[in-house]
């Protein structure tokens, strides 16, 4: 009669433990973006170099926001090599060309939310 005690006793312990190592790396959560500074100053010069446009009736929220684009080009392309590096710091040598490509894609799709969103914004703030 203790037998089967025993052997759940010990399924119990094993299903603890496994949940626990389970729930620990969840905890530690996905690895940050060593490439988010450069992009938090990228989405900060277009930003502040949106705003002034709000209140500027003459100039389409669009052209507000290429405008800023335009004036964050620099900060802009620091971040899209820094995405570049990253990509091809995590792939095989052998596939470098492809990371280049990667990263300049995703670094492009940021652009354009990017200027989604200013557009956005300057609408809103009139």
């Amino acid at each position: 009669m203790n037998e089967p005690y025993s052997l759940r006793a010990v399924g119990a312990r094993l299903l603890a433990l496994l949940a626990a190592v389970l729930l620990a790396g969840c905890a530690g959560g996905p690895p940050e973006d060593p490439t988010e500074p450069a992009y938090q100053r990228y989405w900060q010069c277009a930003y502040a170099a949106a705003m002034p446009y709000a209140a500027d009736y003459s100039v389409s929220p669009r052209s507000a926001a290429a405008r800023a684009q335009s004036a964050c080009d620099n900060v802009y392309r620091a971040y899209r090599d820094a995405r570049i590096s990253y990509v091809r710091s995590v792939v095989p040598a052998q596939d470098r060309a492809m990371a280049t490509t990667l990263g300049s894609q995703a670094a492009r799709e940021r652009y354009k939310m990017v200027t989604q969103r200013l557009t956005e914004l300057v609408a809103e703030a009139r």
